[in-house]
């Protein structure tokens, strides 16, 4: 082989493989282009459904926050009873311990007057 035929096949593949480049990257911007529309409807479709789901929760947040409202004032009305009964109770064996502690002191008075 000659120096003519090696520079010419050599010129053969650096064309093929540059056209090779080329359909590839004709290929590549083929594909982008083709599903940026897809892409689009589907973020199109995401917000479509995000706007669904907002009217949606606020159309159910009023009434899930009335629920709520409600649910937390029984709960606290339930712990103030309770606590109330157990304050009751409490205060009660308190009241009942100083009154007794009261008639021992008075007791002990009167026993040392007499």
């Amino acid at each position: 082989m000659t120096d003519a035929e090696t520079s010419a096949k050599l010129t053969w593949v650096i064309r093929l493989l540059a056209a090779n480049l080329i359909v590839m990257v004709l290929a590549t911007c083929t594909l982008l282009f083709g599903l940026l529309p897809k892409a689009e409807r589907g973020i199109q479709t995401a917000e479509r459904m995000e706007a669904r789901f907002q009217s949606f929760a606020d159309e159910v947040q009023p009434v899930l926050s009335t629920s709520a409202d409600k649910a937390i004032e029984t709960i606290q009305k339930m712990d103030a009873d309770r606590l109330s009964k157990t304050a009751t109770k409490k205060t009660d064996s308190l009241l009942d311990a100083a009154a007794e502690r009261t008639k021992r002191l008075l007791n002990q008075d009167l026993d040392d007057d007499q």
